[in-house]
Parts: C-alpha cells; sequence; structure tokens
C-alpha cells in the first residue's frame, strides 16, 4: 500500500515589518509568483492557502525564525476545522455554563464554563438596501384618466427610482468549546434573548453585547479575541467590523491556533519534530 504523504498548513502569527524578505523565502520555497506572496502577506497574520510537503515546511519555518517572525505548521488532519459552526436560535448564560436549546426548546448542546475555548465576537458588515421609489399613486391616475378623456393612450410610466438605505452591521460571536471541539455561532438579529429576564432590551442590538458580555464574565478561562474587548468595550468599529461571516471565522480559527502556539510553545521548544497538535 502506498503510504500517502503528510500535508501541513503553515500558520504565520506576526506583523511583517520587512515583507519584501519574506516574499522572496515563500516565492523560493513555493514558486509562488512574487507578486502572488506579497498581495498575501500584506494581510498577515494568517494561514498560507497552499498545502505544503514536509521539506517546504521545515525551509519555510526555518526562514522565518531566523527572521523573527512567530510561526508554526500544522498537519492537515490535526489542522482545526471551524469552517461548520452550528448557528443557534435560542441560548443562555447560566450558572454553570452556556445551555443551547432546540427550536422546540429541548437541550441540544451544553458548555461547561470550563470547557469554552475561545470567544470570538464581531460586527458583520451589511450592504445597503435599495428602495424603489414611484411617484404618488393619485398623480399617475389622474393623468391616465385625462388621457383617456381626450382619446390618447396612456404614457409609459416613469422608471422608478431607488433609494439608498444605510444597513447596520450585525453582531456575531462565535464560541468555541474543547473536548470535544464544537463551534457555535450567534446571530444578532436571530437570537432569542429571553434568559435575560430583566435586563431585555427592546432590540437585538441592545442584546446581543449583554450576551457577549456573560460569555466573557462567566468563561473565566476562554481566550477572548481584541475584536470582543474592542466591541464590548466602546472600541473603534475598525477594530471590531468584518466584511463577511467568513472573515470572521477565518479570524477566530486563527486567533485559536495563536491561543495555543502562546500555550504550547514552551514545552515545544527543542523538538526537532514539526508540530503534531492534538
Amino acid at each position: 500500500m502506498a503510504k500517502t504523504e503528510v500535508r501541513y498548513r503553515l500558520v504565520v502569527f506576526d506583523e511583517l515589518e520587512d515583507p519584501h524578505r519574506v516574499r522572496d523565502l515563500f516565492s523560493e520555497v513555493t514558486g509562488a509568483h512574487p507578486t502572488d506572496a506579497m498581495q498575501w502577506l500584506a494581510r498577515v497574520p494568517g494561514i498560507w492557502p497552499k498545502l505544503l510537503d514536509e521539506g517546504q515546511t521545515r525551509r519555510l519555518l526555518d526562514g522565518l525564525y531566523e527572521l523573527e517572525i512567530a510561526a508554526e505548521a500544522w498537519r492537515t488532519d490535526a489542522f482545526p476545522d471551524l469552517s461548520r459552526p452550528r448557528t443557534v436560535h435560542e441560548a443562555a448564560c447560566i450558572d454553570g455554563g452556556f445551555r443551547v436549546t432546540g427550536l422546540r426548546g429541548e437541550p441540544t448542546h451544553w458548555i461547561p464554563w470550563d470547557r469554552v475555548e475561545l470567544i470570538a465576537a464581531g460586527k458583520i458588515a451589511a450592504d445597503d438596501e435599495f428602495r424603489e421609489v414611484t411617484p404618488p399613486g393619485w398623480v399617475n391616475a389622474i393623468s391616465t384618466g385625462f388621457r383617456a378623456a381626450i382619446g390618447r393612450s396612456p404614457r409609459t410610466a416613469r422608471k422608478s427610482r431607488a433609494m439608498r438605505i444605510p444597513r447596520d452591521p450585525v453582531g456575531e460571536v462565535i464560541v468555541v468549546r474543547r473536548d470535544p471541539r464544537l463551534a457555535i455561532r450567534v446571530v444578532e438579529n436571530k437570537m432569542n434573548y429571553g434568559y435575560l429576564g430583566d435586563r431585555l432590551r427592546p432590540s437585538a442590538a441592545e442584546n446581543f453585547p449583554q450576551l457577549v458580555g456573560d460569555l466573557r464574565r462567566l468563561a473565566r478561562a476562554a481566550f477572548v479575541t481584541p475584536t470582543t474587548d474592542a466591541l464590548l468595550d466602546g472600541g473603534d468599529p475598525d477594530d471590531f467590523e468584518f466584511d463577511t461571516s467568513q472573515s470572521l471565522l477565518d479570524y477566530a480559527t486563527l486567533r485559536l491556533l495563536w491561543a495555543w502556539y502562546r500555550r504550547d510553545r514552551d514545552a515545544n521548544m527543542g523538538t526537532d519534530e514539526l508540530p503534531n497538535l492534538p
């Protein structure tokens, strides 16, 4: 039976002061065009989009180490997959943990607070809404009646105009559980906040920060992302807004890897093997 070659995902955790030197390294090792490599490096911290073999991975890690850039490699079969978070519509922060219920109130998930591993919240940009604006109905009716009375055909209706209606960003939070790993997604305007009781406010925009605040307060062992703190503490919107839900999910994955890297780098120091974390 042929042996399957192990593949790796490479994660870069640091922002780059001199991306040109790193570009040359990636171009040489992976064969990527320098322009393509530079476009990706402009967005780091991040995960290199292509799989790497062991030789490429070792060369990149060695080169990044010499450049004093924090990076890590993961076997593809051990890489955390948060790509399909379970969107929930009713949940509660109660004594002991985060309880998720189904559409009929049946319990579906229970996450003890000491097993909440990551909380990543942000605001997702919403496309502006365009509404059609038509001339007043009674004007059209009078005009049509008058033209009929004098034996002329009615005019072609004027094209409706579109009015641009800005829409506010929508809050989302990703909650990651460990043992077993599970990702839960809560969307601001699709959530039942009944558990808040006397704290319940009239709008989802007011209730969502309360839910995220409860998560941050009660899950004391969890890694709370900077975007979550910025959202709750009234930071600059640029610090917690994302273009899409996928962008938030990618960010949550990167921050989860960073939390593990920071926790385990001392334990892994000195080993000659590539990482293969659980």
